[in-house]
């Protein structure tokens, strides 16, 4: 009757049964990288978890599911080994997974050794379920090939769990910062994955296991999720979450303002709404993790809802539509900015972010040769195409510009450690040797900060603004049971003289303090702060 209840997810496990099924996902997650049958899906090794839940769960102890996993182990064929160790003191080798997290899966002594000496003694082979060369392509980060179990959108028990363990595996064999908690994390959701008693209860658990990772590249896609845009940005400045910047259209419209406090969301004080989304939002730092409650705070499944604005000290209710990006993209705007212009006699601003074709920049670079001072804009994501273009404008020679560690395929939960070079392209082209003002905040993300850490590199770089995103490298994504989509930053980056470091973001130089009276009183008082800075220096 208890088997029944449990597979039905009626009832929470006891601590025990919490313990053997965490204990049950390490296993299978070390297995189903450094056993060479279980790597290869022979057998399907989803399947055998599905089949192993069970039998560990109707385990009396801790001793007993110990048996029962070092049964299953040996019930695998005997995996052929290299000769000597693997040499993992080598300097190009940094390690997120190690025998000291094969001490903490709580397994039966012979087990460990025996799962040390798959560790120590792999020999790399093929893997049905990871790769860095897929379709001829060689990639910097790792390709996964689960199994997406797609159909139905509210999987069983057992796939919910198995949904648990992937995740948990990958991040904890993958993803190229080792996260201290990371180990102890596994049995506080079981109850939560097992439990779940509708699609929508799974995907919410979902949601609140990715925000354990500390990265802003933790995104989730949901099966028939549609991305519905604010008619205006949020941004969190002093505690507060305020309308950072609105289209005057929009503004002259629906009677927004900069600098508007949103105090409630459908009725719902913001402090509730906030403490909501904190259950299930990440960022890789603070700033990062408010920029990212802002982009969910209105995102309530309507539409159409009513957002409390405090402006003066009087609280208005106004109705706030969120719109498809087919409708979005054709609301009807004031004049775009030039991507870039003479702001002052001799100081020019260029909306790097805004430019869109990569044979743009000789024009960019001629305009601005002789400029006394640029203001260099990366407050929002830039092309990439126009970005490989870039550094032959700013650097003649070729230079290491960031120190990279790639996720190996061979060795999971081991990273290869190497420089990222720029090199110059063939031609010829004036290099821009005179000030340059780099403007960065918490929308300053990925690729933007990436840009950012290059051109700091230059002389005569000053960086102004507030804490970027803290977020860089190539995005990898998994799938989980029930069609939900997933990712992580699979690259792990540190810009050269730490111009970019994982967590603290780009390297600032003149912090701006941004406040509410601030931003009410000056439409982009960062861009005015800079020019500023410009005129006295």
């Amino acid at each position: 009757m208890l088997i029944a209840l449990v597979a039905n997810g009626a009832v929470a496990q006891n601590k025990t049964q919490v313990a053997n099924l965490a204990t049950l996902g390490k296993v299978w997650g070390f297995l189903k990288y450094y056993h060479p049958s279980a790597a290869k899906g022979q057998p399907d090794w989803d399947k055998e978890l599905v089949r192993m839940i069970p039998l560990i769960e109707q385990a009396a102890s801790v001793k007993e599911a110990g048996m029962l996993l070092e049964s299953w182990y040996r019930s695998l064929p005997v995996a052929q080994l290299a000769s000597t160790p693997v040499n993992w003191a080598a300097d190009s080798l940094d390690r997120v997974f190690t025998t000291k997290d094969i001490d903490a899966f709580k397994i039966p002594v012979p087990l460990v050794s025996e799962f040390k000496r798959l560790y120590d003694y792999h020999q790399p082979d093929t893997s049905r379920y990871i790769t860095r060369t897929y379709r001829g392509i060689n990639y910097d980060h790792i390709i996964h090939m689960e199994d997406d179990h797609a159909t139905p959108a509210f999987p069983d028990r057992s796939m919910r769990l198995l949904a648990l363990f992937r995740y948990w595996n990958t991040i904890a064999y993958f993803y190229p910062h080792r996260i201290s908690y990371w180990n102890n994390l596994l049995p506080d959701y079981i109850d939560d994955f097992s439990q779940a008693g509708s699609a929508g209860a799974y995907q919410h658990a979902v949601r609140k296991l990715i925000h354990e990772l500390p990265d802003s590249h933790s995104f989730i896609q949901l099966p028939g999720e549609m991305y519905y845009f604010y008619p205006f940005r949020i941004d969190y400045i002093e505690g507060k979450y305020l309308i950072g910047d609105c289209d005057d259209s929009m503004s002259v419209k629906y009677g927004y303002q900069i600098g508007d406090e949103i105090v409630s969301v459908s009725g719902k004080p913001v402090g509730e709404r906030v403490k909501e989304l904190l259950a299930t939002t990440t960022g890789t730092n603070k700033l990062s993790l408010h920029r990212n409650i802002a982009g969910s705070l209105l995102k309530t499944g309507d539409t159409v809802l009513q957002v409390g604005f405090k402006r003066d000290g009087l609280v208005t209710t106004r109705q706030v539509a969120l719109n498809s990006w087919e409708v979005y993209k054709n609301i009807p705007r004031t004049h775009e900015k030039p991507q870039w212009q003479e702001v002052e006699k001799g100081i020019w601003y260029v909306r790097f972010c805004a430019i869109r074709k990569a044979d743009t920049l000789q024009r960019l670079f001629q305009d601005i040769r002789q400029a006394k001072s640029v203001i260099w804009d990366m407050r929002d994501y830039p092309s990439y195409q126009v970005t490989t273009q870039l550094g032959q404008y700013l650097y003649p020679d070729r230079m290491v510009v960031t120190q990279e560690r790639n996720a190996s395929d061979q060795y999971p939960g081991t990273f290869i450690k190497s420089p990222y070079h720029f090199t110059p392209g063939g031609k010829t082209v004036e290099v821009y040797k005179w000030p340059l003002i780099l403007l960065v905040d918490e929308h300053t993300q990925s690729l933007s900060e990436s840009v950012s850490s290059l051109l700091q590199l230059r002389p005569n770089t000053t960086t102004m603004g507030r804490q970027t995103a803290g977020t860089t490298g190539n995005i990898t994504w998994f799938s989980l049971p029930g069609g939900i989509e997933v990712s992580y930053t699979g690259v792990g980056v540190t810009g050269v003289q730490n111009s970019f470091v994982q967590g603290r973001g780009v390297k600032i130089d003149v912090p701006i303090m941004l406040t509410q009276d601030a931003l009410v009183q000056s439409r982009d008082y960062m861009l005015g702060k800079a020019i500023e800075y410009a005129r006295s220096h």
